[in-house]
């Protein structure tokens, strides 16, 4: 019985070795610049937009596409359209998130949703004018997962555009903020290491 729990905390620890060991690899032996010119300029802000698409599908996913918008920003890229092509990216993959709630409540187990999507849902409901706010501060703010304002205001009935405009822009001001953050902070920690 005690090689089955050793063999599950295993298996549990070695995505984060494997994606550790990758970053470390990268950080040691490469540059962003070469990431850069592996990838390319114009497949940049197509792979981006892909990486966060796939970040957006996915529940809670460990994707790291704000590692790779880092790291292209800093390899030359426009920290801009990085910005925005992440952006574009995670809102199409929110919007299946969205959907699942609005048309999957089926598929939600009832225990879920009145546990983890209750209070997004009831602030739905309550303040349904102020809402739209908070999607565009949280958008801005917070580098988590979409997903429980996605699913709860689809569970909610809440409008499509009403939750998916102001947390794509959200998710624009704080993407374009962390790729022109990271070139600025690895510009000024050259000249103070350099």
């Amino acid at each position: 019985m005690k090689g089955k729990v050793f063999l599950k905390h295993l298996l549990g620890i070695v995505p984060f070795l494997l994606f550790g060991g990758l970053s470390l690899y990268f950080f040691v032996f490469s540059t962003p610049e070469k990431i850069a010119d592996v990838v390319g300029v114009t497949n940049g802000y197509v792979f981006i937009s892909i990486l966060a698409f796939l970040g957006g599908l996915t529940t809670f996913s460990g994707i790291p596409y704000h590692l790779i918008l880092v790291t292209l920003s800093l390899g030359g890229l426009n920290p801009f359209l990085l910005g925005f092509s992440t952006s574009i990216g995670v809102m199409l993959g929110d919007s299946t998130s969205y959907y699942v709630g609005y048309r999957g409540g089926a598929i939600i187990s009832q225990r879920l949703q009145e546990g983890i999507f209750r209070y997004v849902h009831s602030f739905t409901k309550k303040y349904p004018k102020a809402f739209p706010v908070f999607c565009l501060l949280y958008g801005s703010f917070v580098p988590f997962s979409n997903d429980f304002i996605t699913i709860s205001a689809g569970l909610a009935r809440y409008p499509f555009w009403r939750v998916m405009v102001p947390l794509a822009v959200g998710n624009m001001i704080f993407n374009v903020s962390l790729a022109y953050f990271a070139v600025y902070a690895y510009d000024l920690l050259q000249g103070i290491v350099f």
